[in-house]
Order: structure tokens, then sequence, then C-alpha cells
């Protein structure tokens, strides 16, 4: 009988092409909570450059920080201080991996979700303090999430079917795909 190894991912094979917002410590601490908040961010930061770089995308302004937004609202417990540490974690280690001199890693759009929970009072104000360091407010960006909020049921259930229809390279992680198939779900059945 010969041994057969598991195959192997060389170092740089599977790669998105710049820097993410996922944290090896934050992972190894928090789990798959973590890595499946981080991975939604990262997902859908890669379709919204796809988006941008269309001439006729269907996409608003925005889109996925309302998205994310909706998503750590519904994977989080707001009122578990672990949950909400690790949120805070995960926003400092963004924080962090930010350079003036470089595009932002992909994923960084939880900052805006997390800023715009704290804006609607759906996060403590702790995470108000996050944001201090912010010239000004993101006001182009609080009104077209706002705009979004008028109906966010609709408007997730169109955006998560648009979002599983981007082709994307490699593809939308299994957990962002099953978390925006659950966005589609969940409103078709409340219909």
């Amino acid at each position: 009988m010969t041994k057969r190894g598991l195959p192997t991912v060389e170092p740089g094979q599977l790669t998105l092409g710049r820097k993410t917002i996922m944290d090896g410590g934050l992972a190894a601490k928090y789990g798959s909570k973590y890595v499946k908040l981080a991975a939604f961010a990262i997902d859908l930061d890669r379709v919204r450059e796809l988006a941008d770089e269309a001439e006729d995308s269907i996409f608003p302004f925005g889109f996925e920080v309302f998205l994310i937004e909706l998503q750590l609202l519904s994977q989080l417990d707001l009122e578990d201080e672990d949950d909400l540490t690790l949120l805070e974690e995960a926003c400092v280690s963004v924080f962090e991996r930010l350079r003036d001199d470089e595009e932002p890693p992909l994923g960084a759009a939880l900052l805006f979700a997390v800023y715009d929970a704290v804006r609607n009072e759906e996060l403590p104000e702790r995470f108000a303090a996050l944001f201090e360091g912010w010239k000004e407010p993101p006001k182009d960006l609080e009104k077209s999430i706002d705009e979004l909020f008028q109906d966010p049921e609709i408007e997730a259930t169109d955006l998560a079917m648009a979002c599983l229809e981007v082709p994307l390279s490699p593809p939308l992680s299994p957990p962002t795909r099953a978390a925006l198939e659950l966005m589609v779900e969940g409103t078709e059945e409340a219909q």
C-alpha cells in the first residue's frame, strides 16, 4: 500500500492579488466566527471592485458596506461581550493594516459598516472611539446607506442575488456564498 499525502498549496499559488484584513492571530483566537466575518467583508470588497470596473454597474454606492453591516448585525450577538470584543479587535486590526501609501486591504469596508452601525445606535457607544481620528464623516456614504435602509429586506435580497452572480476568480468563499444565499432565502420566505 502506498502512502498518499494530502495535496498542498504552494505559497502564492492561491492569492487575491493584494493584502486583506484577515488576521491570523484573530482567526486563531476567535475561530470561525471571525473568519466568516472577515471573509464576508473581503469578498464583498472584491465584488465592489469588479462592479466599479463595469460601465453599467447595477450596484449602488456603498452596497458592500450595507451588506457587511447587515451580516455583522445578524452574525454577532450584540449582547455578548466576547462578540463585541471580537468586533473591536477586528476593527483595530484593520486600522493597523491601513497605510497612506497603499490601497486599503480587501475587507476594509468592515470599518465603514461598524461606523454606520454605531451611527445608527446598533452598536454600543464605546465603538465610536474607534473613529475619533477620522477628519470628517463619510457623508456621501451615509446618505447612500440611509437610502438602502429605507427598505433593507428588499435591498438586501436584490444586492445579495446580484453579488452571487458576479463572476469572481477565485469564487466567493463558501461562508460568504452561504450568507448571501440566506439573505436571498430569508426575504423570499417572508414574502
